[in-house]
């Protein structure tokens, strides 16, 4: 009796219960309190989408940059992120988290079984891509463009093996047209679906499938508030990752790194085996694998794509060598992913349902110990930002970059018009080159660490007491502390100007001030 008729063994209730069960507690591990800075300016400009009922073309936020073009090319993610915060607040974000999780491995899962022919390699391959992502997943619009990037793959797949439809090259459109309304790394899905399609096998090309489908995707990415602009954008903006290298998701990836090393592994893992039973993948879908690990290796924001490109080969060596042809396979890892195979389905059939209550059980524990803790706001300045309004500090006020996102937020009011613009924020394609200059030179301090303070006449700083502009700024007799959220390098501290200081001196404590400084 074969692996797969063991499995009909169990009831359709049982099977769908243990697929559902597994997705929920991979999706709920992957889940941590909510943290992401960007987070904050994403929900802010839904605001001002939900209140204005239009999409932005030019910013309004960043003090350098107002009333300049700027295109919110995740207006569909922030408008949706925004309605939740108003309704449900930090709890609502969690739980929006979670279930992004859940979705998550339920699409790698799903992707991985239709290119492996196989649910088991399918829910292995699946659960793996998920948490090799556990470093970079939290809750804003990239995660949701690494499950259009896998359906990609999966419908050029398809292309690939069945030929050009009008219907998969309708999907591919809708592809395209959903993450350029989520995320502006649309050229990725244009890529992998052109390498993809190209080469079903390595005994042949077709360009012709490989620009119908890519054009297909390509086309749908046009379909934007802004006519396909987001382009204009991307095109302006490209060399970020590289510019912006000091920023934590563009640094390069480290085998210290939780994803480098899943990632690494995968690929050890597939030359392998693709070695041993001489089925190699395609040079197209080869070139796709390996530019998505150097991409991932230089920039650890990509390391997601990484991962789902050698799973996806993987998957798609199983099914030509793994499975289908089983009298090919000479490698001991295959014999030992059937014997596996069928032992767990044996034993799903036998104990299923406790299985079943285990993972719930597992997934409850997760979600209750997030629940305690929805939001984590220890790398934003909550407290800091709360003491500047409650004693009404004046501005300009002087931000660190990863900050500006949070302050938009609560600088802007329900309908996300700010109040007070920031000196910088996450969006690096709204700063100025000039003043992103400006900024490291205080963030590092250099000598010329005072300019970026010229610039925006601060009248209050915030910033994180590790970094060494707080070193500078305690000894210089221009600023005042009259804040600090904590003894750590990660909590933020607020200065005032000494003469601000001095005039309201009788409503402050500070050890790094008095009347006579300055």
């Amino acid at each position: 009796m074969s692996t797969d008729t063991v499995s009909i063994g169990q009831s359709p209730f049982t099977r769908i219960a243990l697929w559902v069960s597994l997705c929920v507690v991979v999706g709920s591990y992957i889940c941590l309190p909510v943290s992401d800075p960007d987070l904050w300016w994403h929900i802010t400009v839904g605001r001002w989408i939900v209140a204005h009922r239009e999409i932005p073309s030019v910013d309004y936020w960043n003090m350098f940059s107002s009333s300049q073009i700027w295109r919110a090319y995740s207006w569909s993610n922030e408008i949706l992120l925004a309605l939740i915060d108003a309704r449900w607040g930090g709890v609502g974000l969690a739980v929006a988290q979670i279930l992004m999780g859940i979705s998550l491995v339920a699409c790698f899962q799903y992707v991985c079984g239709r290119l492996s022919g196989d649910n088991y390699i399918g829910a292995l391959m699946g659960t793996y891509t998920a948490v090799a992502s556990y470093n970079n997943f939290t809750l804003r619009p990239q995660v949701i463009v690494w499950m259009f990037f896998a359906l990609a793959i999966c419908v050029a797949d398809d292309i690939a093996q069945k030929g050009v439809s009008r219907f998969r090259l309708a999907l591919l459109a809708l592809i395209g047209c959903m993450w350029a309304n989520t995320h502006l790394t649309a050229i990725l899905g244009v890529g992998a679906v052109v390498l993809w399609s190209a080469q079903a096998s390595p005994g042949e090309l077709s360009l012709k499938r490989a620009v119908q489908a890519g054009g297909a995707f390509f086309l749908g990415t046009l379909v934007t508030p802004y006519l396909g602009g987001e382009w204009l954008t991307f095109f302006a903006k490209g060399t970020h990752p590289l510019k912006y290298q000091s920023i934590s998701e563009f640094q390069p990836a480290t085998i210290l790194q939780f994803s480098s090393v899943f990632v690494l592994l995968l690929v050890f893992l597939l030359l392998v085996v693709s070695y041993t039973t001489r089925a190699l993948p395609t040079l197209a879908r080869g070139i796709l694998a390996s530019g998505m690990l150097l991409a991932g290796l230089t920039a650890v924001k990509f390391l997601p794509f990484a991962a789902i490109s050698w799973a996806t080969l993987f998957s798609v060596w199983w099914r030509e060598c793994g499975a289908s042809h089983r009298s090919r396979v000479h490698d001991n890892f295959a014999e030992g992913l059937l014997v596996s195979k069928e032992r767990l389905w044996r034993l799903s059939a036998q104990t299923g349902q406790a299985i079943v209550f285990l993972l719930i059980a597992i997934s409850a524990v997760n979600i209750t110990h997030l629940m305690r803790k929805p939001l984590n706001t220890s790398i934003v300045p909550q407290a800091a930002i709360d003491f500047i309004e409650r004693y009404q500090l004046p501005h300009p006020l002087l931000n660190e970059f990863g900050t500006g996102g949070y302050l938009m937020y609560r600088f802007s009011d329900a309908a996300g018009v700010p109040r007070h613009k920031v000196a910088i924020d996450g969006r690096t394609n709204v700063n100025p080159e000039g003043i992103w200059e400006m900024y490291r030179a205080s963030f590092t301090g250099k000598a010329s660490w005072h300019d970026f303070i010229d610039k925006v006449q601060a009248q209050t700083i915030v910033w994180r007491q590790g970094s060494p502009m707080v070193s500078l700024l305690l000894v210089s007799p221009e600023w005042c502390r009259v804040f600090s959220s904590g003894p750590g390098d990660e909590d933020h501290a607020v200065f005032i100007r000494a003469d601000i200081f001095r005039e309201r001196i009788s409503e402050f404590s500070s050890l790094d001030c008095s009347a006579n400084k300055g």
